[in-house]
């Protein structure tokens, strides 16, 4: 929506009467959701680390969170499914690899966002750096956030189920 807004400028009110437009905005926006879903996944695997924590269970969790939305009629059941599995067998492998900076996350998945912008190849076209740095930057905000309101080792233990990091039971806490 941001994008949009700012491209069409002042034309955006009328912009968004328009039912073609809506259409392919509401297809953008349910198309990039798995990717924003894997994009806070990576930025939360992150977040946890920074505390020296690693909670399994990361694919249940990411599908959890793509779960609590249905997409729109216009996105194709095998599509969604297709998706969900594809986001799954990514954050399978969130624990195993390195944490990465989050300001580099959204490095991965820029060229797909841009790819899937509402509006025509010429008139994006110098657009990249642009949506590159908004996806970095909000991302940023959401872990600023995200730190300003709890901490690794609460949210660990929120996650694992237990009152503490270090106490059994739950889901299971990999070592750092």
């Amino acid at each position: 929506m941001d994008y949009a807004r700012g491209r069409s400028g002042p034309h955006f009110t009328a912009l968004m009467k328009e039912a073609d437009f809506n259409d392919a905005l509401t297809q953008s926006r349910w198309s990039l959701y798995p990717l924003g879903v894997t994009m806070v996944a990576e930025m939360f695997d992150s977040f946890l680390r920074a505390g020296r924590y690693r909670v399994a269970g990361f694919a249940e969790l990411a599908a959890e969170a793509f779960d609590r939305h249905t997409p729109p009629p216009s996105i194709a059941a095998e599509t969604w499914t297709a998706a969900r599995a594809a986001l799954i067998a990514h954050a399978v492998q969130i624990p195993a690899r390195p944490a990465k900076p989050v300001k580099d996350i959204p490095f991965a998945y820029s060229q797909a966002v841009f790819d899937a912008l509402p509006f025509h190849d010429a008139r994006k076209a110098n657009d990249f750096a642009l949506v590159q740095a908004n996806l970095r930057s909000n991302l940023l905000a959401m872990h600023e956030n995200l730190a300003a309101r709890t901490s690794p080792a609460h949210m660990a233990a929120l996650l694992t189920g237990r009152d503490t990091p270090s106490a059994p039971t739950g889901a299971e806490l990999l070592p750092s």
